[in-house]
């Protein structure tokens, strides 16, 4: 069997991005291995299946872990790969319908974006503040290079919000 990597790059939060990707992979007979944002993994096996993520906030090997895979398998989901509480399930695509959906589709996944969200908000916020009062703190002493160092948390929240805006549109998909 060979091996393939690719290092493809996707969104923050953009798991319907990555799950067509590995469908498309899938198709030419690559089945994903190991999946990430950046680096995928796959080997060449026979077969085209349907990919879709899920998140168990629950403890490895807890009753609660075990009765939502309990569904998922239910549903005809099968767990293909494990990162922390990320799981990717995978079903055969002649048994699997386009829009087919995990049992609960993204409501984990939804919960955990908001978590991720309100401390991103938090950070932002405190960012907010410290780069006001460093901006504020330069202005009255008239130092130049005290007032430039309020950029870098003004950066700081420029990137949070983006990754908060990426969260968000990918709990509307």
């Amino acid at each position: 069997m060979s091996t393939k990597r690719t290092f493809k790059s996707f969104r923050p939060g953009d798991l319907a991005g990555l799950e067509k990707y590995l469908n498309t992979m899938s198709a030419e007979g690559w089945q994903p291995v190991k999946t990430g944002r950046m680096l995928q993994v796959f080997r060449q096996e026979p077969g085209t299946f349907v990919h879709r993520f899920g998140y168990c906030a629950h403890r490895t090997g807890s009753a609660n872990e075990i009765t939502w895979l309990a569904a998922q398998e239910r549903a005809g989901w099968t767990a293909a790969a494990r990162k922390k509480g990320w799981i990717l399930f995978r079903k055969r695509a002649d048994a699997a319908q386009p829009d087919d959906t995990l049992d609960g589709h993204r409501e984990t996944t939804q919960a955990l974006f908001r978590a991720k969200i309100a401390r991103l908000e938090a950070w932002r916020r405190v960012l907010l503040v410290l780069g006001t009062l460093i901006l504020l703190g330069g202005y009255f002493t008239s130092l130049l290079p005290v007032m430039y160092a309020s950029a870098l948390p003004l950066l700081g929240v420029a990137l949070l919000t983006y990754r908060i805006k990426y969260y968000e549109e990918s709990m509307e998909k």
